[in-house]
């Protein structure tokens, strides 16, 4: 188990952050409301809010559990309950396995209803503007570039993965072209599983 204070994933990159402070608000929303939603949807729910920001518009749901990562951190060094428990994998109903390999979701989920949210936002806006400065961004690269790198990876780590890999190869693409390292890439997918 994890206190939560620190990052599960290697680095945290410009667009996390970006993106965390996109779905911040719509987690607490969610929170208010004694709602969930799948993490297909918190991306769609961002893009309508924000039409105009490109890095919403290009946001995918594969990687959204970088983004609520940057959440985590913040809620949990102020000891607020875990609002990024709030969103749900569509094909179980439940978390990612970024969240339940280290956290009992059920019981986040009650403390967050629980919680009165009405004075956290602009603590949080502050701290994403802290964290928007330590955060370095990652170099997008071409599809035809992300395939070689996806196939060299592959071929250098099959037996690391499961053969059901082969089913995720867009999602790895994509956060290829984002920028993620092979391997970050592969285990997102299968931490999104």
């Amino acid at each position: 188990m994890t206190d939560g204070s620190e990052s599960l994933y290697k680095n945290i990159t410009l667009n996390d952050v970006q993106l965390a402070a996109t779905y911040y608000p719509i987690l607490i929303d969610l929170a208010k409301h004694k709602h969930c939603l799948t993490y297909g949807e918190l991306v769609e729910k961002a893009q309508e809010m924000y039409p105009d920001k490109d890095y919403v518009q290009n946001a995918i749901a594969v990687s959204t559990g970088r983004k609520l990562d940057v959440v985590r951190i913040f809620t949990s060094e102020r000891d607020l309950p875990d609002v990024t428990s709030l969103i749900i994998n569509k094909n179980q109903g439940e978390c990612g396995t970024g969240f339940t390999d280290h956290f009992n979701p059920e019981e986040a989920r009650n403390e967050v209803y629980l919680y009165d949210w009405s004075e956290v936002s602009s603590d949080f806006d502050l701290y994403i503007e802290a964290v928007e400065k330590r955060a370095t961004p990652r170099k997008r690269i071409n599809r035809s570039e992300a395939l070689k790198l996806m196939s060299e990876h592959y071929k250098g780590s099959k037996d690391k993965y499961p053969a059901s890999i082969t089913d995720k190869r867009e999602e790895i693409i994509a956060l290829l072209i984002e920028g993620f390292l092979p391997e970050e890439s592969f285990n997102q997918v299968l931490n999104n599983e």
